[in-house]
């Protein structure tokens, strides 16, 4: 297939070479222009020699071929320009037409160059001047109407009425060159009507074929832009996927390490006082201590980890079986509310809870709404807080609300710099459609009120909204929305991982799944080409052209309709072969068997636009069973072409792969089908190879009167091969017109790859970003947590050997508090560096591009202290 591959290539170069991009109609068009004004008019001026020449309205031509072929050839020179420069070019040609009309040939054959330019000037003109343009095409209609109706009934008026009677028999010229209106007022009238109707119909037809053309091309102009723009994007979206990705990495960052990093704080400060006198509380301190520290660990190592790695943990922070959700906010409240804690929490629930209406990503969402406005009482509302926790379940969703009584706005008077918290839970919510606000109560303490839909579907969030007073200490602005990229938040199934997952299903399983899903969403493209910028000022036609081109799937079923009536039945009776090769009997015109036979082997082309290879191969394989077995020919014949060209042009390049073999083999088959049909009447190819097996073909041969053996080999032969090089033809027609990017649903096909493409691109882009972030953080991290663990276990030890004093126990506790704060301080730290070097949304308000480019990572955080 190396061969046919280079000939595509061929095609596609050249066809680049002499046409460009509509839209962008430049010095490249007057070569492939020229080409056509040179062959037109060189055929029009041929044509002089075997026709008929039109005198003129003043002067007498009819014997004077050099004027005519001056009138003939003059017309091209504005052929030449009407794509470069259609209002000038048509404009010059109007003008050359008034001074022939009134001092040349009343007719010459390039005067039906008109109409290209009345096409070119509606498809490629500026919508402003096609009106005025169409309007003095029907007033030289007129003119050229009455011009040659003068001409035809008085001859040429500057010659003498005896001369005019000498050289014409004229309408309304009488003995002596007299005029005579009377004798020749109708037959005036009927060549003015008749020379009317000759011009204006086809002005008419091409007026809609040029508003139907240029409906089309605004269209493609559109998609050609788009798609143009997609590529353009694409690197622009790999940039972006990857600062999305250190947000979310600093989100989930945030709610795992330093919310774990704040419990152990506490519960070290806690354990300090509480635990100082009671070793059996002092250990049960450590040990929750060094459980946190471990399942921040193991959160830490998922929510950097990469795809494929061991254990195949998911990119996105927590896999399905590990994100909290729902269920786990009681425990949060419990752990909030202990013992060990001076903060005392109320938790009210309204309504029915309904949790499994959530999905994954809301009640996970849910889950970090509670941790981080515990976290922050913890941190900011003071000693002896009480808190609120309230569900008001609704038919439409959960609504959270958390309140203190604690310190409130004094909250900020330390100085110290808001957080990233609030940051990270109004981005999950705002992905999911929800909303959330927090900032101080007018009675004091502070308010966080969230609102999660039921089954909300990430999505980005415009990035326009500021933050008020009212964000309160550590709040920010929500314009740093949730990502929407292929890497997803929280979720398992918005990237692909070798690790297997609880719902995997089997690979046959999976690709019929993915079979039926295109299947659904091809049948919802069905009608979704884009609107037109322009298409507010389209008129009728231009309006059913867009139709059309939103609907071909029925326009394709009218096509096939029509076919059928044109060429659905036999004009004679079709000649059924017997069993010796002898005639039998006829199918008449019209009968069922005939008709069945058409519908059946035409009917796939309703589909060859949706479903180009599906419907090329049932037609193929109708079109062989039709030629083996049926003893007439059908429809299928002549229209075979179409399915050619509809399946290269709608078709995946590799649909030539299969085409080409069943294009040989179908050419070799209607040439065995129409040549022993004609000379030997054996009605089916089935039916000439049995009797060449039974060794009779070869006596019906000799015994045949009509022709030869070998003639009819020749014969055969000349028929496969002109069969074959026909339909190659069409496949080339189909690979010509695919190169040039006119095609609506090939652009459409396109612009699916190249959105397809750019979802894989944010995904690397994503991977690579937490790759190498992992790299550079992941160490960090993890010596900051074995640091806390190291100093638990150091105080487990000291309890197990069973001489710890107050004293000690209390060092114990300090240390691991100490640690605690350095390593929240790391965190911090870090995070600072990963939302301040990106975008927490694929959208950014910046002022200005950083065009240098920014220092490793440990000189930032080097930087940061």
């Amino acid at each position: 297939m190396k061969w046919f591959s280079g000939m595509g290539t061929a095609i596609a170069t050249l066809r680049r070479a002499v046409t460009p991009q509509f839209g962008d109609i430049d010095n490249r068009v007057l070569i492939p222009d020229a080409l056509i004004a040179l062959v037109l008019t060189t055929l029009c001026a041929v044509s002089i020699t075997y026709g008929t020449m039109q005198d003129g309205l003043l002067f007498h031509y009819m014997d004077d071929a050099a004027v005519v072929r001056f009138w003939t050839w003059i017309y091209g020179l504005p052929l030449i320009f009407r794509r470069r420069l259609p209002r000038a070019s048509a404009l010059a040609f109007v003008l050359l037409c008034l001074v022939q009309l009134v001092f040349g040939p009343a007719l010459v054959l390039s005067n039906g160059f008109a109409l290209m330019h009345v096409y070119t000037v509606i498809v490629y003109g500026e919508r402003d001047t096609i009106r005025p343009f169409i309007v003095v095409a029907v007033g030289m209609t007129l003119i050229a109407a009455g011009v040659n109706t003068s001409v035809q009934a008085f001859g040429p008026l500057a010659v003498s009425a005896w001369q005019r009677y000498t050289l014409a028999p004229y309408d309304c010229l009488i003995a002596d060159g007299m005029v005579d209106i009377s004798t020749c007022s109708r037959q005036m009238r009927m060549n003015f009507l008749w020379m009317l109707v000759m011009i204006a119909a086809p002005l008419a037809a091409v007026i809609v074929m040029g508003y139907w053309q240029r409906a089309r091309l605004s269209t493609v102009r559109m998609m050609r832009e788009r798609n143009a723009a997609l590529e353009a994007r694409q690197e622009e979206e790999t940039r972006i996927a990857a600062l999305a990705e250190r947000a979310r990495i600093a989100r989930d960052m945030h709610d795992v390490v330093a919310h774990t990093l704040s419990i152990i704080i506490v519960q070290a400060d806690g354990g300090r006082f509480a635990g100082a006198n009671d070793p059996k509380l002092a250990r049960s301190t450590m040990e929750t201590i060094r459980h946190e520290s471990m399942r921040a660990l193991g959160d830490m190592r998922r929510l950097l980890g990469i795809f494929g790695s061991p254990g195949g943990h998911s990119p996105t922070g927590a896999t399905e079986s590990h994100a909290p959700g729902y269920a786990d906010v009681a425990g949060l409240i419990r752990q909030a509310d202990s013992p060990s804690s001076d903060t005392h929490v109320t938790h009210t629930v309204v309504g029915t809870p309904e949790p499994d209406e959530l999905g994954t990503l809301a009640a996970s969402t849910v889950y970090r709404v509670v941790q981080e406005s515990l976290t922050n009482i913890r941190k900011y509302a003071g000693p002896g807080v009480n808190v609120s926790v309230e569900e008001r379940w609704s038919a439409d969703g959960l609504r959270i609300r958390v309140t203190d009584d604690g310190r409130g706005l004094a909250a900020s008077a330390d100085g110290h710099k808001p957080g990233y918290g609030l940051i990270g839970m109004r981005e999950r919510i705002d992905s999911l459609g929800g909303s959330c606000s927090a900032g101080p109560r007018l009675g004091g303490g502070f308010a966080v009120d969230a609102f999660i839909p039921f089954h909300g579907e990430p999505r980005s969030v415009p990035p326009n909204r500021h933050r008020t007073a009212a964000d309160g200490p550590g709040s920010m602005s929500s314009s740093a929305a949730s990502t929407t990229t292929a890497t997803g938040n929280l979720t398992g199934s918005s990237v692909p991982s070798d690790a297997p997952t609880p719902n995997a299903v089997s690979g046959f399983k999976q690709l019929v799944m993915d079979r039926y899903r295109g299947f659904l969403r091809a049948m919802r493209q069905l009608g979704s080409l884009p609107d037109s910028p322009e298409s507010s000022k389209f008129n009728v036609i231009e309006r059913v052209s867009q139709w059309t081109e939103r609907h071909y799937l029925i326009m394709d079923t009218v096509y096939v309709a029509l076919i059928l009536l044109l060429f659905g039945s036999p004009s004679a009776g079709i000649w059924v072969s017997n069993a010796d090769g002898g005639i039998l009997s006829s199918v008449e015109p019209g009968t069922p068997i005939w008709a069945w036979s058409n519908i059946g082997v035409v009917l796939p082309l309703i589909w060859r636009r949706r479903f180009p290879q599906a419907s090329a191969a049932v037609f193929a394989g109708l079109t062989i069973l039709q030629l083996l077995f049926l003893p007439w020919l059908t429809v299928a014949a002549m229209i075979s072409v179409y399915s050619v060209y509809s399946v290269t042009l709608y078709g995946p390049r590799t649909a030539k792969r299969w085409t080409i073999p069943l294009i040989g083999v179908g050419s070799v088959l209607f040439a065995m089908k129409v040549m022993p049909s004609a000379a030997y009447e054996i009605g089916t190819v089935i039916r000439a190879i049995v009797l060449l097996s039974e060794g009779r073909l070869m006596d019906i041969v000799r015994s045949s009167t009509t022709m030869s053996g070998a003639s009819a080999m020749l014969a055969m032969v000349v028929y496969a091969i002109v069969t074959f090089v026909t339909l190659m033809g069409a496949m080339a027609a189909g690979m010509w017109s695919r190169s040039r990017g006119s095609n609506m649903l090939v652009l459409q096909a396109r612009e699916e790859a190249l959105r397809d493409e750019e979802r894989k691109q944010k995904v690397l882009a994503a991977n690579m970003e937490r790759d190498r972030i992992s790299a550079n953080i992941q160490t960090d991290v993890t010596d900051t947590l074995l640091g806390v663990i190291g100093k638990a276990d150091a105080g487990l030890r000291t309890l197990d050997a069973g001489d710890a004093d107050a004293a000690t126990i209390m060092a114990s506790f300090e240390g691991i508090a100490s640690e605690g704060r350095a390593a929240l301080k790391r965190m911090r730290q870090l995070l600072g560096v990963l939302r301040e070097t990106g975008f927490s949304d694929e959208t950014t308000s910046a002022e200005g591009m950083r065009l240098a480019p920014a220092v490793s990572l440990d000189e930032q955080l080097e930087l940061k202290r």
